[in-house]
């Protein structure tokens, strides 16, 4: 029996280290974000879920257009633990699973989400954590099995599903990724211009850039949410 997974899709953050709206910026004509909304709606969900910022009315219709219903939160400053919250609240009660995807990854790939559901079809219990990784490094999308759900529903602050995690290690099941192109996010405009000269060498004869693992990164050895 396959397992009832939820998606959500984070984008309401502020963009600090950006210094501007990093989701709507135009890569491989197209804004950034809707890589992610066009993966993400491609794929089969039980149900779904965008957690927007500003600006709404952009945002909202962007996701619109790939019939990815929003809840805007309005209290983002406070941190990313809000989004989840709101999340938690919008989804159906009867999922077994939520997956949490990050709206500044556009080269998520949807071999990289079979493997992550594939394994906690596997794993067969909702106390499952399934956690992608490279090189010994944790990134996202992280599905957190059902079991999990008041708890990511209690969060506070800026600290994200890594809390659960760092808690619980014996929860967590590690599926080893060797590309690390899914993990490219857009924290910085060096992450951007990265972003750039990947996609311009997918649709090329060039080879792929690596990007340096720690690039725009300051959250230690875990780059989960």
């Amino acid at each position: 029996m396959n397992p009832k997974i939820g998606a959500v899709i984070l984008a309401a953050g502020t963009a600090s280290r950006m210094g501007r709206q990093k989701l709507l910026l135009p890569l491989s004509g197209k804004p950034l974000l809707a890589h992610v909304l066009n993966v993400v709606h491609g794929m089969s969900w039980a149900d779904c879920v965008a957690v927007i910022g500003e600006p709404q009315d952009e945002l909202a219709q962007l996701c619109g257009q790939y019939n990815i219903r929003t809840v805007y939160n309005a209290a983002r400053h406070s941190g990313q633990a809000s989004s989840i919250v709101l999340a938690m609240n919008s989804l159906s009660n009867r999922l077994d699973g939520v997956i949490f995807f990050l709206g500044d990854q556009p080269l998520i790939s949807p071999a990289l989400i079979l493997a992550l559901t594939g394994r906690y079809r596997q794993a067969a219990s909702n106390k499952a954590i399934i956690v992608p990784c490279r090189q010994g490094r944790r990134y996202s999308p992280v599905l957190f099995g059902s079991h999990w759900r008041p708890g990511l529903a209690a969060l506070a602050g800026d600290t994200g599903g890594r809390q659960i995690i760092k808690e619980n290690p014996g929860r967590v099941i590690s599926v080893d990724w060797p590309d690390p192109r899914p993990f490219y996010d857009a924290d910085t405009w060096d992450d951007y211009l990265m972003l750039q000269h990947c996609l311009s060498a997918r649709h090329s004869s060039m080879p792929l850039p690596l990007r340096p693992e720690n690039i725009g990164k300051s959250r230690g050895d875990d780059f989960v949410f």
